[in-house]
């Protein structure tokens, strides 16, 4: 279909892809990266632009990432570096906890906080608006994985299913398919209609994934989620990423 989105990082950790009114289950499986280290390289390069402040005065460094254009040749790398009103976020983020952490700008995503150390990230933009990306620390065994659907409905809609059963039946109608969880993996509180926070198990791992799903259907069908997979030295950090991006996205 048109309206499928290719993209491999996105995949919300299933093992069959959907075709049509597919409904496929859920199967918790960490991520791996879709492309080699020479091509991360040259296609998603990182740039220091200064430094942001929150609301307590704290602040991290920031550094905005390129993408490959699926439009036109070349990268996707329109940024610019930082001032004091371009960069500041009402967001009370903890002193200590910052030193541990910084500011990421993905393309088609928006901003992530991510754990400071972390060197490796693959990014993806679609002709369509989507975006995707995953980040990783040194060792690969922990990661962050980040989605948004754009206005594409058909991109978004299947993988919103998991989080948001209601939109399961609608999803099927139109062809889309959708996801379920038959073996009650995935834990998912709803604060609200349109927000889902979430955790799961990935076999073989100590820690949990957490994350945070949402949707808009105002017009324009928008789907986007964070899923976050730390070690135990770095459980911390969780609370801190799932609620800025929470704030921001």
């Amino acid at each position: 279909m048109k309206l499928f989105c290719s993209i491999s990082t996105i995949l919300l950790l299933l093992s069959t892809a959907i075709t049509h009114a597919e409904v496929s289950h859920f199967e918790p499986i960490f991520p791996q990266f879709s492309n080699t280290i020479k091509q991360r390289q040259a296609m998603n390069q990182i740039y220091a632009l200064g430094e942001v402040s929150f609301s307590n005065d704290v602040r991290v460094p920031f550094y905005r990432v390129t993408a490959a254009n699926p439009v036109d040749d070349g990268l996707l790398k329109d940024f610019k570096s930082c001032t004091a009103k371009s960069c500041h976020f009402d967001f009370k983020l903890d002193a200590n906890l910052a030193k541990q952490l910084k500011l990421v700008g993905l393309p088609e995503i928006g901003v992530v906080l991510v754990p400071k150390d972390w060197p490796d990230i693959e990014a993806n933009a679609g002709a369509n608006g989507t975006g995707s990306a995953l980040l990783m620390s040194t060792n690969q065994k922990q990661a962050i994985e980040l989605y948004d659907s754009s206005v594409c409905v058909g991109c978004g809609m299947p993988y919103a299913t998991l989080y948001f059963p209601n939109l399961l039946k609608e999803s099927i109608e139109n062809e889309f398919g959708g996801y379920k969880d038959t073996q009650k993996l995935i834990h998912v509180v709803h604060p609200s209609k349109h927000i889902a926070f979430f955790s799961y198990q990935i076999p073989k791992l100590n820690n949990k994934t957490h994350g945070v799903a949402k949707y808009r259907d105002d017009g324009d069908f928008n789907f986007r989620e964070i899923k976050v997979t730390l070690d135990k030295s770095q459980q911390h950090l969780v609370g801190p990423i799932l609620n800025f991006y929470h704030f921001t996205h």
